[in-house]
């Protein structure tokens, strides 16, 4: 699992981020926050993809790699439960 987190100041590269992340492939789990299903190469394409878009010196990104046996045993609150058996924590 790959969890997704940042603190974007501009409005049009905050949607760009947005538009990034659903292209590949995340679900919007809070406001600023997004998670999908990968490996830590995906990860670092994530970061990289996402630091281009960014403004690292006033932006804040945080993309981090949870084994999915970890991830699974979260406690979630609210929104729709996507996915079913073991891999039903992720919330949309």
């Amino acid at each position: 699992m790959i969890l997704v987190v940042y603190d974007v100041r501009d409005d049009a590269v905050r949607n760009a981020v947005v538009r990034r992340l659903t292209a590949l492939g995340f679900i919007r789990i809070q406001k600023s926050a997004y998670v999908r299903r990968g490996t830590a190469g995906v990860a670092r394409h994530v970061f990289r993809s996402l630091t281009r878009l960014i403004d690292t010196s006033t932006d804040k990104l945080l993309v981090l790699p949870i084994p999915e046996s970890v991830y699974v045993t979260a406690y979630a609150v609210g929104g729709k439960v996507v996915g079913e058996g073991r891999h039903s924590t992720i919330l949309a």
